[in-house]
């Protein structure tokens, strides 16, 4: 096997996991985010509205996606919009008014009747922390009395792991792409179309093998594939939460079967990009064999010309 076969064998590889990574890039686009949650945030458990779960949830998508220089600034600046729109939620005559408990009221600075200091003595001084403290404060006072209403540090926690997941593995798997590129531009300045057609259509085959897998599993055990996908990079119990949660009303079950959609529609059409390609190239070499065939025939003629002069 020469060492074109084994370039274009570990290329193919390569194109395969940059594919992934292509369909992984488009779920984390803003746009996807605002789409999927438009679609499935529907808010009929929630105590907030649709749009503004639909909101809350591409705010969430920023700080769970985005880079932050500091991350302490990032939280708190996620408390405020979880908070803002609490208040806004909870207002007298909002929509979901009659959701808002007095307790929940109270933290944020709203509530009528009991005074804050009647909730001290209630035993209540730590859920009404919140109420003049910072905008971190005042969402962990909130979500003390339900994680209904705003994101827990459980919750919290578990965004910022992912934030570090996702901005930890995007340099390496930026160089898997570039990678890929680099073997894909090999092949083809040395003129290796046959080899350079082989990765391109290997390639996405790969990983057209994979997604059957595991397409297959999520049609069968769509929650089991979602706990196992969870188990490689998480420890366990720190990503499950209740189902009436915050952070579920915003990102439902079937918000992530459309994130599966997203990732495997993206990957895919990528891929099929890269196989028509792939045939180019292969018409390509083909074209080249058949020249290298007429051009050692025409050189066999010739040579077979001059030994026939050189007998006379």
């Amino acid at each position: 096997m020469g060492s074109d076969s084994i370039l274009a064998g570990i290329g193919a590889t390569v194109l395969a996991v940059t594919l992934l990574v292509c369909g992984f890039a488009a779920c984390c686009l803003p746009v996807t985010t605002a789409s999927l949650a438009g679609a499935v945030s529907t808010g009929a458990d929630s105590p907030y509205t649709h749009e503004q779960l639909v909101e809350l949830a591409q705010e969430t998508r920023a700080f769970t996606v985005d880079a932050h220089s500091s991350m302490e600034e990032a939280r708190e600046s996620l408390a405020a919009d979880v908070v803002a729109a609490a208040r806004e939620a909870s207002a007298e005559g909002a929509p979901k008014y009659s959701q808002w408990t007095q307790k929940a009221k109270q933290v944020l600075g709203d509530g009528e009747g009991e005074s804050s200091a009647a909730a001290a003595d209630a035993g209540e001084a730590g859920e009404m922390a919140g109420a003049d403290g910072t905008a971190l404060e005042t969402m962990d006072a909130l979500a003390k009395v339900s994680d209904r209403y705003a994101l827990d540090a459980d919750a919290v926690s578990h965004l910022e792991d992912c934030n570090g997941l996702i901005t930890g593995l995007s340099s390496y798997l930026g160089m898997i792409g570039v990678a890929a590129l680099i073997i894909a531009l090999v092949l083809g300045f040395r003129k290796q179309f046959a080899a350079l057609a082989f990765m391109l259509r290997m390639g996405p085959a790969l990983l057209l093998a994979v997604l059957v897998v595991l397409g297959l599993w999520g049609l069968v055990d769509f929650n089991g594939l979602f706990a196992a996908f969870h188990s490689l990079f998480f420890v366990e119990g720190t990503w499950t939460f209740n189902y009436d949660s915050l952070l579920i009303s915003m990102y439902p079950i079937d918000f992530w079967m459309g994130m599966g959609a997203v990732w495997v529609g993206s990957a895919i059409g990528v891929g099929l990009l890269c196989f028509a390609a792939g045939c180019l190239f292969a018409w390509k070499a083909q074209v080249q064999h058949r020249e290298l065939e007429e051009a050692a025939a025409a050189e066999a003629a010739r040579s077979k010309k001059r030994r026939k002069k050189g007998r006379r």
